[in-house]
């Protein structure tokens, strides 16, 4: 997915005597990491902070490639970009003990032999990495969910010493560079004000653009907004800061366009780190473009478009700033605009798809047709997780976080969004029956919250001991109003007409989305036998076809974790998933039905719904890997969604990684979305 990189990190910090610099490479192999060594560093060295960018670039190259082992990995880095064929990407990460760092311009930095500037003489995307104090993890969207406001504010009262800006002309040059990302524009007179522009934040945006004057007065960056009767408005930085950091979703990217919102710049000195466009990403914000001294309006009015378009396109902010910074070259202040960012990638949002170039595979293949192919085949076999009924019935997340807080859950805070590990601790802190109440009532509230419209009046209201008898008739009465949805992912995925259907939910609404597809159409439930209760179970549901023949007008649905019908036949802890675990591996043949069996092997799997990193996940791929038949599995490219990049540390690894793991194991490709996503995709590839 995205663009390909040679990628360097070169990482300073302080150490006894000084400062030290150790650099890492981002290998496929793995990372490569050099000693940390000293560092001769003088932030106070006039040469630093020369007017001339060419000054500044030499010798900061001159400092930072000194030590032998940081410029040899920057020239094997360089390198290996030249010999892919790919661009360097080079992130230089600060630690918080050395934050003076950041007054340099660091954005001038020539190659070692100080020939040229790296950002300016081949394609070498440069971004500055900061450490954050905010925990949160950047929430990343999907390009379609992208969203942006745009601000500019000229008021009036202004030095004569500082430019007017054309209001009008900034926001439909920069709303026109968006396009077609929903914009949200504050630029008529007495707009740009602090108010006004936090309500619309609080909307939820991922682009806020801010336009407008600004200076470093008494050591403090502030910037001059507007008020409601369009005089100026001097506003302390920090307040911008310290607001924005507090909302519910911070943007995802801050532009800053205002004359020294990075800091006073090489030529008056001062604290970059009291500027704003490194206090935002220290507060939360996954990434800051910011201006770091005088930048001109001309050079402005062709480097912000073009990033925009840049952006557009790819949302990584530090290619976009390096493409449209090169486009200013020839200006003498082109190396002001400078990224500052959380993200491992610099990427603000994400194309939703299944990654290119995995093992076996040139990178212009589309997975999608063999998708297609497959089911107009009939040689799919759909696996459903639980995100295919979070429009329902919530998710798993929001059941664990809620038990966890309802019970005081005292593990570590991370283990409170696993459901198994939150339900092991009901069942030996409360009683093992616990988990399974809570679930019905879970699902049951979910139920009546959403649809209480569509629920007759006697399921309303249910008393406690009540939900799990008549829990199944609830969703059977909500089936009707869910599956009218024409996007539905139940319903798409029975109008696929396939024999079998395999499913993690364990109510019965798959089911009625098969029937709902056509009034001919008599699926049947079996469930994995993996204990007594689930036996019984499958028994009794199995009575007229134990050994029926699935096919398009009889499909079978297989419950791979349990019933609604019988509580005790319900996967929900973390003891239920070993021991489910034990008894497929024990006695596969006895536990899951043939036909299943032979799907699993001899079918390409589309696997929707599914968090890799989830227990049901896991479960469900070590189930498949111990199928014999590996190799009719090898026969078919199987398909995975979705990877949420939200619940990973560094998207742009894991995927690297996850992808190759899935590769090597079964074929199998990820889809880099949710549901709804992968749905309305497949809905799009199966028109004729």
């Amino acid at each position: 997915m995205g663009h390909r990189y040679a990628e360097l990190e070169i990482l300073i910090s302080t150490g006894p005597g000084g400062y030290q610099v150790e650099a890492r490479r981002r290998m496929p192999t793995g990372d490569v990491i050099t000693p940390r060594v000293p560092l001769t560093l003088a932030p106070a060295n006039p040469a630093f902070r020369d007017a001339d960018p060419q000054v500044c670039g030499r010798a900061l190259a001159a400092t930072l490639f000194a030590p032998p082992d940081v410029r040899d990995a920057f020239v094997a880095a360089q390198t290996a970009a030249q010999e892919a064929g790919v661009d360097l990407r080079l992130r230089l990460r600060v630690s918080v003990d050395a934050t003076e760092l950041h007054v340099l311009p660091w954005e001038t930095l020539f190659d070692p032999g100080g020939q040229a500037p790296l950002c300016l003489s081949q394609r070498c995307f440069f971004s500055r990495y900061l450490f954050s104090r905010e925990m949160r993890l950047p929430r990343l969207r999907p390009r379609s969910g992208v969203s942006a406001l745009v601000a500019v504010a000229n008021p009036g009262g202004l030095a004569e010493d500082l430019a007017r800006i054309d209001a009008t002309a900034e926001a439909a040059r920069i709303g026109a560079a968006l396009a077609p990302i929903p914009v949200t524009t504050l630029a008529e007179p007495g707009q740009a004000g602090t108010e006004r522009m936090f309500a619309a934040l609080r909307e939820g945006v991922e682009v806020f653009y801010l336009v407008c004057h600004g200076a470093m007065i008494d050591d403090e960056p502030m910037l001059w907004l507007e008020r409601v009767d369009g005089s100026r408005d001097l506003v302390a930085g920090r307040v911008l800061v310290n607001r924005i950091g507090l909302l519910e979703r911070p943007p995802s990217l801050v532009v800053l366009c205002s004359c020294q919102s990075a800091g006073t710049g090489p030529a008056r000195g001062g604290d970059m780190m009291k500027a704003l466009g490194p206090l935002l990403a220290q507060a939360g914000v996954p990434a800051v473009l910011a201006m770091q001294g005088n930048v001109g309006m001309e050079s402005m009015g062709t480097f912000m478009p073009l990033f925009f378009a840049e952006l557009r396109e790819h949302g990584e902010v530090d290619r976009a700033a390096g493409v449209a910074r090169a486009a200013i070259a020839t200006q003498p202040d082109w190396w002001m605009p400078a990224v500052f960012t959380r993200l491992e990638s610099a990427r603000i949002f994400y194309p939703p798809g299944f990654g290119a170039g995995g093992a076996g595979e040139e990178a212009g293949d589309d997975p999608w047709r063999a998708v297609i192919d497959n089911i107009r085949h009939g040689e799919t076999t759909p696996i459903l997780g639980p995100g295919v009924g979070e429009p329902l019935f919530g998710s798993r997340l929001q059941m664990a976080q809620t038990w966890a807080e309802t019970f005081h859950f005292p593990m570590a805070a991370h283990e409170r969004d696993e459901l198994p590990q939150v339900a092991q601790y009901l069942s030996a802190s409360q009683q093992p029956v616990t988990p399974r109440r809570l679930f019905y009532r879970f699902l049951y509230q979910q139920l009546c919250e959403q649809y209480r419209d569509a629920i007759p009046p006697p399921l309303l209201g249910l008393h406690e001991e009540d939900i799990v008898a008549q829990l199944g008739e609830v969703v059977a009465a909500v089936a009707g109003a869910r599956l009218a949805v024409p996007d539905d992912a139940h319903r798409v995925l029975a109008q696929l007409r396939l024999p079998v259907y395999i499913t993690t939910d364990p109510s019965d609404l798959l089911v009625h989305a098969l029937r709902a597809r056509d009034s001919e159409v008599r699926p049947f439930v079996r469930l994995c036998r993996w204990n007594a209760a689930a036996e019984a179970c499958d028994d009794a549901l199995t009575v007229d076809h134990r050994d029926a023949r699935p096919t398009t007008r009889t499909p079978m649905v297989f419950k791979m974790f349990g019933d609604l019908r019988e509580p005790r036949s319900l996967v929900l802890t973390e003891d239920q998933y070993f021991d489910y675990l034990i008894s497929v591996s024990k006695n596969l043949d006895a536990i899951i039905p043939l036909p299943i069996r032979a799907r699993l092997n001899d079918s390409a799997l589309l696997i929707v719904g599914f968090d890799v990193q989830s227990w049901d996940f896991r479960v469900l791929f070590r189930t498949i890997l111990n199928q014999e038949g590996a190799d009719l599995r090898s026969e078919y490219l199987h398909m995975s969604a979705q990877l949420d990049p939200n619940s990973i540390l560094d998207p742009v690894s894991a995927r690297r990684y996850l992808e190759r793991y899935f590769q090597d194991k079964a074929r199998m490709k990820l889809y880099w979305g949710d549901v709804a996503m992968f749905v309305a995709e497949l809905q799009r590839r199966l028109r004729p």
